[in-house]
């Protein structure tokens, strides 16, 4: 179409053009502070011009323009930032969550203080050196029964509050895995929902701004890889990490076939069988909970595991890592499935089971900090299984375990076996009567104080407290303590009492714990210098993100200020035909 009405027609395709301009303007100005969006750009470009070119075209001096149109309306991203921005993600989820938790296990320690163990320890065996110099009165050794009890206190708090911060450590592990289950539900619908809008010829930019929040969100609890597929769909799956590697070669978002999906599940219970001694093979009841919703008892699931041991790993290796992953995958339905992605049904091993440990993110740094847990534990363990073997050593003078022996530290059961930080405490005969406390050389005779002194001393012995075996086959003693780890008594002619001879290859009780902190406070600056690290290294690519997709409402102003006089001006246009057609149709009357 040509002449005034082809004018006016293209007066009217630009007003429609850049009032749809003005539109996404608008819209971009609207969500300036609306977190994951990113601004949008209407593309304009001219329409299809008159006059085709053929045998039948007149002639003329080219193609005449129709005017423009919005082509289309497109997110302004770039996909590598994006990829940037989730893999740091990823990297400070794991060490702010380690940081969190290292911080913790600072506080619990709660050194140096007053009231800290290294301090304690220090008081302990000024206790028995006072002894020493006072072995017949009732107050010095009613200040070793008060220093020792002190110690074995603070040595069962800091056991219990470790127990707590592990339990807190997989309070957040599950409330990480149904907050991930809900993103990965919402996901999928944004996607289903994205690739049928697209298909249609549409694209739904605000869907795709939230899908990819919500996907920057799940990179930050685990590692992610992100295949892109037709009509805007995509494929999510976890890293190529085999630990982290989905069974099946299924995934937890995909375009084809999107119910048939992974998800996740909390193992809450691992309960030995009947006769079965923990750690070792056999049948295992676990508990789990479908997308870790722990709320209603629909889903709660009961499963029997047969759990043995193989070249690579032993049961109780195999039982501790369920303990510490504590995440296993799952069907859409909530069935634990094998590693082909099979569901399992109620009964299965243990081999079969297919546990999710992630290279990075929230649920890496929840999962790894228990080992961190569990090896302070072991260690506090050491120190007071050896703190007990070597004061019932030299109080009885005996390597061995005799039960008529007057042991000084007992467990809650008041026996020498299975002393650990838990349980350690003064024989309570001791504590009813601190005369019973043996300071002397000879029972009874309390005058010198030498076994006290003897006592006191330990605090300069090297023992090999690292080597010590607390479970298993090989676990120690008190006799294959001081015997086979070379800490031995003799005889010390001057004293007239049997003493422990040490182990130059060992360490000082007080030192042994000062370098447990030490070790936790490097690990502790360390993991806060990573997370300050990637903090900075995030920001920086955060802004540059946002220098492309943020909405600046200075330039969304001088867009709006353009779009609306080339309004304006087409308006004038439309005007200006009005008048010519005017004068066309009702001037040539006169």
């Amino acid at each position: 179409m040509s002449g005034l009405f082809g004018t006016l027609n293209i007066g009217k395709s630009g007003i429609f053009t850049h009032q749809k301009a003005i539109d996404v303007t608008s819209h971009n100005i609207a969500n300036a502070n609306t977190e994951g969006y990113s601004r949008q750009r209407a593309e304009m470009q001219t329409r299809r011009p008159f006059s085709t070119p053929g045998m039948n075209s007149a002639g003329s001096v080219g193609q005449m323009g129709t005017g423009s149109i919005v082509s289309q309306i497109n997110r302004v991203r770039d996909t590598f930032i994006d990829y940037q921005v989730r893999e740091e993600l990823g990297t400070l989820g794991q060490y702010s969550g380690r940081d969190k938790f290292l911080r913790e296990l600072e506080n619990i320690f709660n050194e140096p203080t007053d009231t800290g163990v290294s301090n304690l320890i220090g008081k302990f065996f000024d206790a028995w050196h006072e002894l020493s110099k006072q072995a017949n009165t009732s107050n010095a050794k009613t200040g070793v029964a008060e220093q020792s009890k002190a110690l074995a206190n603070e040595l069962n708090r800091i056991y219990n509050q470790l127990q707590k911060l592990k339990e807190n450590a997989q309070e957040s592990i599950k409330d990480t895995v149904v907050n991930v289950n809900h993103m990965l539900d919402e996901i999928n619908e944004l996607n289903k929902e994205i690739a049928e809008i697209s298909f249609m010829g549409q694209t739904p930019n605000d869907l795709m701004d939230r899908r990819d929040l919500l996907i920057d969100e799940l990179s930050s609890k685990f590692g992610i890889k992100i295949e892109k597929r037709g009509s805007n769909g995509l494929d999510i799956s976890t890293k190529s990490d085999p630990n982290a590697q989905p069974p099946g070669g299924l995934n937890i978002v995909q375009k084809v076939n999107p119910d048939d999906v992974l998800k996740f599940a909390y193992v809450s219970e691992i309960v030995p069988g009947e006769n079965v001694k923990d750690g070792q093979p056999g049948t295992y009841k676990i508990v789990y909970y479908k997308n870790g919703d722990m709320t209603s008892g629909k889903n709660r699931v009961e499963m029997e595991i047969e759990v043995s041991d193989d070249d690579k790993l032993s049961a109780a290796e195999k039982l501790d890592q369920l303990r510490q992953c504590r995440v296993i995958w799952t069907n859409k339905n909530g069935e634990a499935v094998n590693k082909e992605g099979k569901p399992i049904g109620e009964s299965g091993s243990i081999d079969d089971l297919s546990t999710f440990t992630p290279s990075n993110g929230e649920l890496s740094g929840y999962m790894s900090v228990q080992d961190d847990i569990d090896a302070y534990t072991e260690k506090l363990n050491k120190l007071a299984r050896s703190l007990a073997f070597t004061v019932n050593a030299i109080h009885s003078q005996s390597a061995g375990n005799y039960e008529d022996e007057l042991l000084f530290f007992v467990n809650k059961d008041g026996k020498e076996e299975d002393i650990t930080a838990e349980n350690i405490c003064v024989n309570p005969d001791i504590l009813k009567d601190v005369m019973l406390i043996n300071a002397g050389k000879e029972i009874g005779g309390e005058g010198d104080g030498n076994r006290a002194l003897a006592i006191s001393g330990l605090r300069d012995k090297l023992t090999q407290i690292q080597n010590m075996v607390l479970d298993g086959k090989g676990k120690h003693n008190r006799e294959s303590f001081i015997n086979e780890l070379g800490n031995g008594l003799i005889m010390d002619d001057e004293l007239g009492v049997l003493v422990l001879k040490g182990n130059t290859g060992g360490s000082k009780p007080d030192n042994y714990f000062k370098g447990m902190i030490n070790e936790l406070g490097n690990q502790a600056l360390e993991s806060k210098r990573i997370v300050e690290k990637q903090y900075i290294r995030l920001m920086g690519f955060q802004e540059s993100k946002y220098a492309v997709s943020g909405v600046s409402l200075d330039e969304e102003m001088t867009n709006m200020i353009q779009f609306q006089h080339a309004y304006q001006a087409n308006a004038k246009i439309i005007a200006t035909v009005d008048e010519l057609l005017d004068v066309i149709v009702n001037g040539l009357k006169r």
